[in-house]
């Protein structure tokens, strides 16, 4: 079913140029309000990117659980790993570089002056109609420190075992690692 436009042209032409204005700005009005709509998926993005934030974390506090539960002597044990800032994208940038020479000569002597400009610009892709920035890499969350809870932290060798694994693992260094007996 098509919607009939001649009827509205006809009565906008009886009424005169300002019923056509205000039908424009309504028209307007319209077009704004539906495109609004659409601006709801940013938050949708940020909460998407939160959940994607705890699940790695989870998945990454799971990992070492496991790995810890086949050292000898550590026994029960559970891991809660702390992250500094989110996944971080490094984008490509492409330097653009130019130079100007001026010479200028006089009766007796001739000076040249070389200005040098240089622009990093990011690289904007084309993908399907929208742009978006060329990722060159993405780095994980950084890890800022790690608290083990184990039922055989009372013997020293697991400690440091429990400690040394949980900093080759992550990258962490020993002082940010926490090993305590569990009750």
């Amino acid at each position: 079913m098509k919607p009939d436009f001649s009827r509205i042209i006809e009565y906008l032409s009886q009424k005169g140029k300002s019923n056509l204005f205000v039908a424009i700005g309504i028209l307007g009005i319209f077009l704004i309000f539906i495109s609004d709509m659409g601006a709801g998926n940013k938050t949708d993005i940020k909460a998407g990117e939160e959940q994607s934030l705890y699940q790695y974390k989870v998945r990454l506090e799971k990992e070492i659980t496991d790995l810890l539960g086949e050292i000898d002597g550590v026994g029960e044990v559970k891991v809660m790993i702390t992250l500094e800032s989110g996944e971080e994208n490094v984008y490509v940038h492409q330097e653009k570089t130019a130079s100007d020479t001026h010479r200028q000569q006089g009766q007796n002597n001739s000076q040249e002056e070389v200005k040098i400009t240089s622009e990093n610009e990011i690289v904007i892709i084309d993908k399907s109609g929208s742009n978006s920035a060329l990722v060159e890499k993405t780095l994980q969350p950084v890890v800022q420190g790690v608290a083990v809870v184990c039922s055989g932290a009372d013997d020293i060798k697991v400690v440091s075992a429990v400690t040394n694994s949980v900093s080759v693992v992550l990258g962490v260094p020993t002082h940010k690692i926490c090993v305590t007996k569990k009750r």
